[in-house]
């Protein structure tokens, strides 16, 4: 059974998308989203499969199902959207945003919650990984400790090491589930409605990009439920009517 979504953002390398998918079918994961997807490296001849369909079916192994269900969209929102909740990965931690080891993400994914879509776990280019717009989206980056010396992992050594301790920690004895968790768009509202309040009030200024980023990625972080999300959105939209009103006397 699916237990998270698997998400690429930018990917270039065919041979890296199919090796994933691979790593994915080995632990039970079956939905890869693949984000603005860098296809045109190569000039395929008349006639021939897509240099990109190729490669990454090669790569895929007994896999090709995983490639075949794979959806393709423009960007990383889009691609959160049904999701529950996500966790961005990174070779290194990031001063604004809350750090999970492996094995401490796996275990949130795992405990995600029902009735609120799938968790997703969202890889960055193997060039330029993620911007911090998109990690603002996810609840957490978890870290991969590698040496030092050799920092960098490839993308389909991160999703096995990921895949893996998912698919461990789904089989160990847990808690029963509590209230149903709110969804990737429903908290997203919040953090829109919490950023025009912040800015309406003085809190935000012009040049406070970073704060903003730090405010979007707190509602993410916070693990709120559906009901959480519902009463602050309309708490906020409140005090923003309020303040409306009031600066129009």
């Amino acid at each position: 059974m699916t237990a998270a979504r698997v998400v690429l953002v930018r990917p270039r390398s065919p041979g890296n998308v199919g090796s994933v998918a691979r790593a994915m079918k080995n632990f039970g994961l079956g939905d890869l989203v693949l984000v603005d997807p860098r296809l045109n490296r190569h000039r395929d001849a008349p006639g021939e499969e897509p240099y990109f369909e190729r490669e990454s079916r090669r790569m895929a192994w007994h896999a090709a199902d995983v490639l075949d269900g794979a959806s393709t969209v423009a960007s990383l929102e889009e691609a959160l959207a049904p999701c529950s909740f996500a966790l961005a990965t990174a070779p290194r931690a990031y001063a604004r945003f809350a750090a999970f080891s492996p094995e401490e993400g796996a275990e949130r994914l795992a405990g995600a919650g029902p009735g609120s879509g799938l968790p997703a776990l969202v890889f960055g280019s193997e060039s330029s990984g993620l911007t911090t717009d998109e990690l603002a989206r996810c609840a957490g980056v978890v870290v991969i400790p590698t040496d030092p010396a050799y920092r960098d992992l490839n993308v389909a050594q991160s999703v096995v090491l990921m895949a893996y301790l998912t698919f461990r920690a789904l089989r160990s004895p847990r808690a029963p589930y509590a209230a149903e968790s709110a969804s990737q768009s429903s908290r997203e509202g919040l953090a829109e409605v919490l950023d025009t309040v912040a800015r309406e009030a003085g809190f935000l200024k012009a040049g406070s990009g970073p704060v903003a980023l730090e405010l979007r990625q707190m509602v993410h972080r916070l693990g709120l439920t559906r009901r959480d999300t519902e009463i602050l959105r309309a708490l906020l939209r409140r005090a923003l009517h309020r303040m409306e009103k009031a600066g129009g006397e």
